[in-house]
């Protein structure tokens, strides 16, 4: 049974829990607080898909033991903020000033355990090389992800018991298509995405978060692969035509959508403002219309005669200070600050008088029931 006075999840009781994982650069620390708070209330996932810094986030879930999982996360983003921590002891008389002094370091000098500026500038390099299609070097972040990713243990049987399904969306260069690379056995093709059954390596991983023209792309198969969010920057577009295809039929499945992008905050009212509410608006890659469809979806494959299916979408909500490229401000502060929203946030679905997905106990209830928090 389930403690649904506290939220904890009972193992004897447990969904099957999909957890989805936007591109968003360094907003992403807001996905290791929502992680956190569902490990925290038993909810670990059984699946887990990524894109962009989605994909890094979720690659470091998958290819760890539920113990370490925490940890590891935590050890990624305390590295992201690397040289800036110095900054946060300074007086700090106007935030966003600060936070834009933050980015230009960032920018200027790259980010500890991920990226660097290239020495040669583009026009400069070598035609063909990774130096003249992009602005900095990821041979940090190579280092990092072998550190903090135990590969062995991606590449083990998906159908143990602490296995967890990785999916990770690229966008193919060549025709700008989204593609999908995946730890377990699936159809090549589904629902007109192509997907690949892969030992998942650096280079997958790589390949979903190579935003160009910042980073460079990866080639892999003689294929060159850009960011996944390109194409497509909802993971959860990638899950849904799939789920028929899983062998938990008898379970019900909750599918945590963490949205980076929701542009539901006040109404923009500065040119500041504005900058940063198209941006949301353009790499929100229409999260609204993919939940839609994905409930369509579900339904019209009739998955509900065997299945009950909840999608619960948490927000991130933008903090009064932020500023237009705010996903590219790596410090302490906003990572912190992040990781806290993103705990908070997943934690006020527990805190329900009744759980969103256990208020259905029959099963000819047959919609696909959106939540949004």
């Amino acid at each position: 049974m389930t403690d649904t006075s506290s939220g904890t999840q009972k193992s004897n009781d447990k969904p099957y829990v999909v957890l989805a994982l936007q591109g968003g650069g360094a907003m992403g620390a807001f996905q290791v607080g929502a992680y956190n708070a569902l490990s925290e209330k038993g909810y670990e996932p059984d699946w887990v898909a990524g894109i962009s810094i989605g994909a890094i986030n979720a690659s470091i879930i998958a290819g760890n033991e539920p113990k370490n999982r925490s940890e590891r996360l935590k050890d990624f983003w305390k590295t992201t903020a690397g040289h800036l921590d110095w900054w946060e002891r300074m007086p700090n008389y106007s935030e966003r000033f600060t936070n834009l002094w933050k980015l230009w370091m960032s920018m200027a000098s790259g980010v500890p355990g991920f990226f660097r500026p290239n020495f040669i500038p583009p026009p400069f390099a070598p035609r063909n090389s990774p130096q003249a299609s992009s602005l900095y070097n990821v041979q940090r972040l190579r280092t990092t992800l072998q550190r903090l990713i135990n590969f062995d243990f991606l590449k083990s049987d998906y159908k143990s018991k602490e296995h967890v399904r990785l999916s990770l969306g690229v966008t193919r260069v060549f025709g700008g298509v989204a593609e999908v690379f995946q730890s377990f056995d699936c159809p090549e093709r589904v629902d007109d995405l192509k997907c690949h059954h892969v030992n998942i390596a650096i280079d997958h991983i790589l390949a979903s978060g190579a935003n160009a023209p910042w980073f460079p792309g990866v080639v892999i198969d003689k294929q060159l692969y850009w960011d996944g969010g390109f194409a497509s920057n909802t993971a959860f577009s990638h899950v849904i035509p799939q789920l028929s295809a899983t062998e938990f039929k008898d379970r019900r499945v909750v599918i945590f959508a963490i949205d980076l992008w929701g542009a539901y905050d006040r109404l923009p009212s500065t040119f500041e403002e504005v900058c940063w509410r198209i941006k949301q608006i353009q790499y929100s890659s229409r999260v609204q219309h993919d939940v839609k469809h994905g409930k369509h979806f579900l339904e019209s494959a009739r998955l509900h005669e065997t299945r009950l299916v909840d999608i619960v979408r948490v927000c991130y909500r933008c903090d009064p200070s932020e500023i237009p490229y705010a996903d590219g401000l790596f410090s302490r502060t906003e990572i912190d600050r992040r990781i806290a929203d993103g705990y908070a946030a997943v934690l006020s679905v527990f805190e329900q008088e009744q759980l969103p997905w256990q208020k259905r106990k029959n099963r000819n209830d047959n919609e696909v029931k959106i939540h949004s928090f």
